[in-house]
């Protein structure tokens, strides 16, 4: 009898690592966090759930869900347990909505009468530490722009690397590696080339690369000494 397989992929579908998750989502990410939150239950089922010597493989979707319970949690101040309920009734009512690809219904946060956060599911609004269905009451900007850029990103299968502005991840480029944005170029390959060859060789052998990308890819990737451009 064969060895047992896990499940299958389908080719040109994004599948991320917590490792490379974190590096995404660097600097206020880290993979112990990630590890916590997937075993809380707070991203879901990972693609493929990971022990000794066989790491997780986790879904774009749930690297957006990181990152928007990330961004929360900065946002709120707040430490895991007191924005856990939050981010518990987020993980129900907020992000089928925001990741479903056939939904037009707005979702965004609310501030309820009892100064509390609830969120509108495009149809009810709910007080997210009680499940008490409220009528709307302010809308919460700085959530909202959280909810905003994960579902554009969503939209678009595209997530920036910050602080990199030419950097980025799509599910569909490379398996979701770090490229330079409108490009296949994975920055592991533009490091690796500067650090063997130069900075002045990777422009001659990617013309349409401009110095800026590469720097920046070989920052991102953590490369630190790379051969100089030479005198012209």
């Amino acid at each position: 009898m064969g060895a047992r397989r896990g499940p299958l992929i389908a080719l040109g579908e994004g599948v991320y690592t917590v490792p490379e998750i974190a590096r995404i989502l660097q600097p206020t990410m880290n993979q112990s966090k990630l590890r916590y939150w997937l075993n809380e239950g707070l991203l879901g089922e990972p693609i493929r759930r990971g022990y000794r010597g066989r790491g997780h493989l986790l879904s774009f979707r749930q690297l957006l869900q990181a990152r928007t319970i990330q961004h929360l949690r900065d946002t709120l101040e707040f430490p895991l347990q007191r924005v856990r309920p939050v981010i518990d009734e987020i993980s129900y009512l907020v992000f089928p909505h925001l990741f479903n690809e056939g939904s037009d219904n707005e979702v965004r946060f609310i501030k309820t009468p009892r100064e509390e956060i609830g969120v509108f599911d495009g149809s009810q609004t709910y007080e997210l530490a009680t499940g008490q269905q409220l009528l709307s009451e302010a809308v919460i900007p700085e959530l909202n722009e959280i909810l905003t850029e994960a579902r554009r990103d969503w939209e678009s299968e595209e997530v920036p690397i910050k602080p990199f502005p030419h950097l980025v991840s799509s599910p569909h480029i490379r398996a979701g590696s770090p490229t330079v944005r409108g490009t296949r170029i994975e920055t592991a390959a533009i490091s690796y080339l500067s650090q063997n060859l130069g900075i002045e060789r990777v422009l001659e052998l990617y013309p349409q690369l401009e110095i800026a990308e590469v720097s920046e890819a070989a920052q991102f990737e953590g490369l630190e000494g790379a051969r100089p451009l030479a005198a012209v």
